[in-house]
């Protein structure tokens, strides 16, 4: 009878995936040798096939041959290279962990990361510096590449083993080239990928599907002026009026008489694409804008001019001031830690990781560790917003006055996470960002949630539709949420849905939408009242 494996067990980071933590097995058929939850690869875990029978023969044949095996190399081998196979056996340790060639460097031991400049420049590095130590290399260089915006990684092992990282960040739309022609492993992004690019890549599976999507972290794309300018906000449309050159004096906007200098991002970076998708939409950039490759640049310029605006990815604002921004009704915000985290903030964006679905182990081991908790401390040390859901007091981003009463009195004196729960059009299906943020959140609950600490899951829709369905479905979504925390033991003492109420983006784009579907985590230290049932007026 032919024996086979049917289960697996996730080989994640524990502290990435709740599955890989707990080594619950995984039906191989069914996850097409993928992890459920994260997408790591499934290996058979230790213990018995189903039938152990064949290991009868089976074992002492494989003993055999290794024995047979190394008789041979000890008769044939060459005395000068008596310890030569001690490092090429650790060699072609990282090769075989890192699955078929990728790249040229070193039989096969090279990742290439290419891609975004906001991503590349930094915090990428500095994954990358991380990952290397986690694996035992203990000697790490940088090299220059190319250019300005290439480098090479090199990590040395003590036993001799070497692996060579290539980073190229030339903007966003070049990860998914990269992708696309096989020259790169990682493609790097400052905003999801798009549909015309998830067609190019087709061949690497669904590279917007979970297991191949990989949020690293927040960042805000900030509205720059210069130090002197006395204004303090802008709304998105006022912004769009600037950049295209339909405003061409700052007096238009409340501010001191006088011409408008732009300053933008070139056409290549993944924070141009944000910025035109969030804020231009179909308007053109004005002609005379001085565009440049480099963020840092960008915010020099803008603070040497007091006509000066510009947008960077927040960590290059420099002496550059920030503006607050509003969009549609809601509350105009600063980028801030926790504005950014929530995503709350007009202009908030994740940044990726994209990787193949059939990616060689160690790329994807890569990839896995840059959503650790880990990474995320690093990226928030790069000037970034990691994804560790601290709390926070507030009452949450829009003003109070357009609140549900119910909903100022369950929040008033509360913490809320620093951390929104996102879900897809028209479903109770987080996404993927979400489904990795319940893990994060699980473990801080479990931490946290004691005899007077109570937990509050409070859910919204965007603005579309039946004002009955949208109530409907954001009470399901904070329920699925429950539902999902109570396996663990965590149970809620307040679970309520507010649907299109109390909007953070307008629910004129599809990009607030998104925002506004939502499930918000709220801890309270006082008991809470119950909730009445969600009902439509």
């Amino acid at each position: 009878m032919t024996q086979i494996q049917t289960h697996g067990v996730c080989t994640n980071l524990p502290e990435s995936c709740r599955l890989a933590a707990s080594g619950q097995p995984q039906a191989l058929d069914a996850s097409g040798g993928r992890c459920s939850e994260c997408g790591a690869t499934l290996v058979a875990p230790a213990g018995p096939l189903r039938s152990a029978a064949p290991l009868k023969w089976l074992l002492p044949l494989l003993a055999l041959l290794l024995v047979g095996a190394a008789l041979w190399w000890w008769l044939h081998r060459a005395p000068a290279t008596w310890a030569a196979p001690a490092v090429a056996v650790s060699a072609a340790a990282v090769v075989a962990a890192s699955g078929p060639p990728s790249g040229k460097g070193d039989g096969g031991s090279t990742i290439r990361l290419h891609g975004s400049n906001t991503v590349g420049a930094a915090l990428a590095p500095a994954l990358v510096k991380a990952f290397l130590a986690r694996e035992g290399y203990t000697s790490v260089e940088r090299q220059p590449g190319a250019s300005a915006e290439d480098s090479v990684l090199t990590g040395r092992r003590p036993d001799g083993a070497s692996l060579r990282v290539e980073l190229q960040a030339h903007g966003t739309a070049t990860a998914f080239q990269s992708l696309a022609a096989g020259t790169a492993d990682i493609g790097m992004a400052s905003r999801a990928i798009k549909a015309d690019e998830l067609k190019t890549t087709s061949q690497l599976g669904d590279l917007a599907a979970e297991g191949s999507e990989y949020v690293i972290a927040l960042d805000g794309v900030a509205v720059i002026v210069h130090p002197s300018n006395p204004l303090q906000r802008l709304s998105i449309a006022q912004i769009r009026d600037l950049f295209s050159g339909r405003v061409s004096d700052w007096a238009a906007v409340g501010g001191p008489a006088g011409p408008v200098t732009v300053h933008a991002r070139d056409d290549k970076s993944g924070t141009w694409d944000t910025f035109r998708s969030l804020v231009l939409d179909k308007q053109p950039l004005v002609a005379a804008a001085h565009r440049h490759e480099d963020s840092r640049a960008l915010a020099d310029a803008v603070a040497a001019d007091p006509q000066a605006i510009g947008f960077v990815g927040l960590p290059y604002a420099r002496q550059a001031k920030t503006l607050a921004v509003a969009d549609g009704t809601a509350n105009a915000l600063r980028p801030s830690r926790f504005t950014v985290a929530t995503e709350d903030y007009a202009l908030s964006r994740r940044l990726y990781f994209y990787v193949a679905r059939n990616a060689p182990p160690l790329v994807r081991k890569l990839a896995d560790f840059a959503v650790s908790d880990e990474a995320q401390k690093l990226a928030q040390a790069e000037g970034y917003i990691g994804q560790i859901p601290e709390a926070d007091e507030g009452v949450g981003a829009a003003a109070v006055e357009a609140l549900p009463a119910e909903y100022v009195r369950l929040t008033r004196g509360a913490r809320r996470l620093a951390v929104n729960l996102r879900f897809k059009p028209g479903v109770d299906q987080l996404d993927n960002k979400a489904l990795r943020d319940m893990s994060r959140i699980t473990r801080l609950l479990e931490s946290r949630i004691g005899p007077s600490q109570h937990l509050m899951l409070l859910g919204f829709s965007d603005g579309q539709g039946d004002p009955c369905a949208n109530l409907t479905i954001s009470v399901q979504r904070a329920q699925s949420v429950a539902r999902d925390l109570g396996t663990y033991g965590l149970k809620a003492s307040a679970v309520q849905g507010y649907g299109s109420a109390a909007p953070v983006a307008s629910n004129d784009t599809p990009s607030g939408r998104e925002r506004n579907r939502r499930v918000e985590v709220w801890m309270s230290e006082r008991a809470v009242e119950p909730v009445a049932a969600a009902r439509c007026h």
